[in-house]
């Protein structure tokens, strides 16, 4: 449907038209227009050719439409790709805008790792968006309970990956605790393991050897009543991990007697460094 000029103009030596996936209107026009026109400017090929190749890429409904296009209708690849765009606007995808992502608000039950990465996946349809206004978006939408929330309002990051390493260290403690948590859950319905006699030891009680089989009784506690705690204790060491009196552990040396420490319980270990 081109001009003669178009359709006589001569292929260069060893082409090959590009691989792009075959388009029939069900998706965004601009995706497909934008991914074909980068193909054509990495191998340097002249308007004329992509406007030849451009409608190879066409089938269904849309090749019917290019075929039934006036003769002699395409003189250049703008009027092509205006064409193309103005017939096929209605299969265009609305873009987002930054008062989407102002919508996204991280849910009460909903996991830190969760709300990251709807956010991070809802941020790439919006185009141009600065930075900075990304990052100020995703910490006003965190829960209003949230200790990550807490933690950048004393400090706040200067870029953006800043926030985003921060917050993986905050995903790898919540999930950390959520692990401690689910154990502690299924120790509770089983119930404390048995002990097993060693083979050998087998007491009865009229036969004691003339000790006392009764224990001795616990010493009183010193403090009976106990303030309650409105938040976990995870949470709480999270607050005041940053504070310039804590300390995180140093790496422990490997002991051969006690056994492999990779298969040890992972608590989530804090220390006040007193001196």
């Amino acid at each position: 449907m081109g001009t003669p000029k178009i359709i006589s103009e001569p292929l260069p030596p060893h082409f090959k038209a590009p691989a792009l996936e075959m388009y029939d209107k069900s998706t965004n026009p601009g995706d497909q227009l934008e991914g074909f026109r980068a193909l054509m400017i990495l191998y340097r090929y002249f308007d004329a050719l992509m406007c030849r190749t451009f409608q190879a890429t066409f089938r269904g409904a849309i090749r019917c439409w290019f075929s039934n296009l006036p003769p002699w209708s395409i003189s250049s690849w703008e009027q092509f790709t205006n064409l193309f765009l103005a017939h096929f606007i209605s299969n265009k995808q609305c873009q987002k805008s930054i008062v989407s992502l102002m919508s996204l608000k991280q849910e009460p039950s909903e996991s830190l790792q969760s709300y990251i990465d709807h956010f991070k996946k809802e941020e790439l349809e919006v185009r141009g968006l600065n930075p900075m206004v990304s990052m100020y978006s995703a910490i006003n939408e965190l829960h209003p309970g949230s200790t990550l929330k807490c933690s950048v309002a004393k400090t706040l990051p200067k870029i953006k990956l800043e926030f985003l390493k921060k917050a993986q260290k905050y995903i790898t403690v919540e999930e950390a605790s959520v692990g401690d948590n689910q154990e502690r859950a299924g120790e509770h319905h089983n119930g404390p393991p048995e002990k097993k006699r060693k083979s050998g030891d087998q007491r009865h009680p009229d036969n004691n050897d003339g000790r006392d089989n009764k224990k001795p009784p616990a010493p009183a506690l010193a403090y009976k009543d106990y303030m309650p705690l409105n938040s976990t204790c995870t949470q709480i060491l999270i607050q005041i991990a940053e504070e310039k009196f804590m300390k995180w552990p140093t790496k422990q040396k490997r002991n051969p007697k006690r056994g492999n420490p990779t298969k040890w319980p992972k608590p989530l270990i804090f220390y006040i460094n007193s001196t």
